[in-house]
């Protein structure tokens, strides 16, 4: 999917339900970081004339997802006392540690470009290998950003509701 907020859903459904073993601003980041490689491809492909070329790239892959998380990891570390302060601001009480960014970043990553593989073609999780198992169908791309969409949805209701009992 292009940058699309619906992939906020998945993240968000993370953090509203295990705050404790997960980072929220991680998953948040984690699950549409990798979309800026769209902008960049896309906005290439306008410039080139290009009419049926890709918008994904290494960082919709696994190993795009490792590289990508730990780059988001630092970032987050080097944020911290700003998220932090957020973070208690909203009541929000949640590990920092490397290897809790990592993999709050790292799940929301793969469940975004799982997601993606199954409408887009030229996602190649096994990047380098350049195929895709698991593309369903364009004609799904639709229903799942609505399904998406209105986990997020739900998910926010559920986090807002557990940070109002903390009041």
């Amino acid at each position: 999917m292009p940058f699309s907020p619906a992939h906020l859903g998945s993240g968000l459904l993370l953090g509203a339900l295990s705050p404790v073993f997960f980072n929220l601003w991680a998953l948040l980041a984690g699950s549409v970081a990798m979309d800026f490689e769209n902008i960049f491809w896309v906005t290439v492909n306008k410039i080139t004339g290009c009419q049926n070329c890709f918008h994904h790239g290494f960082f919709h892959s696994i190993l795009g997802a490792i590289l990508g998380s730990l780059i988001l990891s630092f970032v987050i570390l080097k944020l911290r006392p700003i998220l932090e302060k957020i973070s208690s601001n909203l009541k929000i009480k949640q590990s920092f540690s490397f290897k809790t960014l990592f993999f709050s970043s790292f799940l929301a990553w793969i469940l975004h470009i799982s997601f993606d593989s199954l409408v887009h073609r030229d996602v190649f999780l096994f990047w380098p290998i350049k195929t895709n198992p698991f593309l369903i169908s364009w004609s799904l791309y639709w229903p799942l950003t609505y399904a998406l969409t209105a986990l997020g949805i739900i998910s926010l209701i559920i986090l807002i509701i557990k940070l109002k009992r903390h009041d």
